[in-house]
């Protein structure tokens, strides 16, 4: 369903006119478009490529991380600096544009409070109070800081967003922490949906010890227990290295890791593309991914492109 809402306050003009569509029920065979990517440094205003995701009309953007880049341009430590750095990101008119037409599901990754950070970090809780004050997260009763949570669009889509950030342990070699990898297992092996797409802030493979190459054991657990289940359909959805890409995950019987961005940060000119774990690589551009699934003109697969800022396909 279609909706359309203005926000009012009392003794101010109510704000631009808004729209969102609702996901469709589990058991509609829908055609489900929704585009992904990461990473907004504030520097790299104006994010003109919001403009080519708002021309794509998804159903929904999904942004995985760095929404804002709370050590850069001046490092943000009271809670005032910290929402500073989101209301300067926000006056972006392309994203406001963008915003005000389409869903949005979020995750953070470590630009959020300081970069690479660990629990533990002074800053961490109150990077996280800014982004869960600027970011529409329904809140779990009894744990409000929890941020990892799955959503389903119709009978082919069921998405996972990951938390990669603020339960890692390093002496116990986990990312996730238990609580959250019980709860990700439970749900691909439950899902029902074509396709699972597992959304992670940092790659499945390459990059340094801060992304998933720093918890080998736990990966491998979530591997095998795919290929163990025979669960088909998975796919992982990430951001972090500023570049697109399709990554044959090492040791995973061919599960993919499909990577977009920058929206607006430095390009990646350190990555050797020609490694033989891709599939695609580019550098080149700011990027987001288009993943649509129709069952009535291709039952059964899931098409991907890498669009530009110009809003041109570059990769299917």
């Amino acid at each position: 369903t279609r909706y359309f809402y203005r926000a009012a306050a009392v003794g101010k003009k109510p704000g631009e006119v808004g729209t969102f569509l609702t996901a469709p029920t589990s058991s509609a065979d829908a055609k489900v478009v929704f585009c992904f990517s990461g990473d907004t440094r504030e520097s790299y205003r104006p994010f003109l490529i919001m403009n080519a995701v708002r021309a794509q009309r998804p159903d929904f953007f999904l942004h995985l991380g760095d929404t804002i880049y709370a050590d850069r341009n001046g490092t943000a430590h009271r809670l005032e600096e910290f929402w500073q750095k989101y209301r300067t990101n926000r006056d972006d008119l392309s994203t406001q544009y963008c915003f005000n037409q389409t869903s949005v599901y979020v995750t953070w990754d470590d630009h959020e409070v300081a970069d690479n950070y660990l629990p533990g970090n002074p800053l961490a809780p109150i990077g996280q109070r800014a982004f869960l004050d600027y970011w529409p997260i329904r809140r779990v009763s009894g744990d409000p800081t929890r941020i990892y949570r799955s959503f389903r669009w119709g009978q082919n889509v069921e998405v996972f967003i990951l938390d990669t950030r603020q339960y890692r342990n390093l002496k116990k070699g986990t990312m996730l922490g238990d609580a959250q990898k019980d709860w990700l297992l439970d749900g691909i092996g439950k899902s029902s949906a074509l396709f699972k797409f597992i959304a992670t802030s940092v790659t499945m493979a390459g990059g340094d010890s801060d992304r998933w190459e720093g918890f080998p054991k736990e990966r491998q657990t979530i591997l095998r227990y795919i290929n163990d289940k025979k669960i088909r359909g998975v796919v992982f959805l990430s951001a972090d290295m500023h570049y697109a890409a399709i990554t044959n995950i090492p040791k995973s019987g061919g599960i993919k890791d499909i990577t977009a961005g920058p929206l607006g940060a430095p390009l990646n000119r350190i990555t050797n593309g020609t490694a033989r774990r891709f599939d695609f690589f580019l550098a080149e551009n700011f990027n987001f991914g288009k993943i649509t699934v129709d069952p009535k003109n291709e039952p059964g697969t899931a098409a991907l492109e890498f669009i530009d800022q110009d809003n041109r396909v570059f990769h299917r």
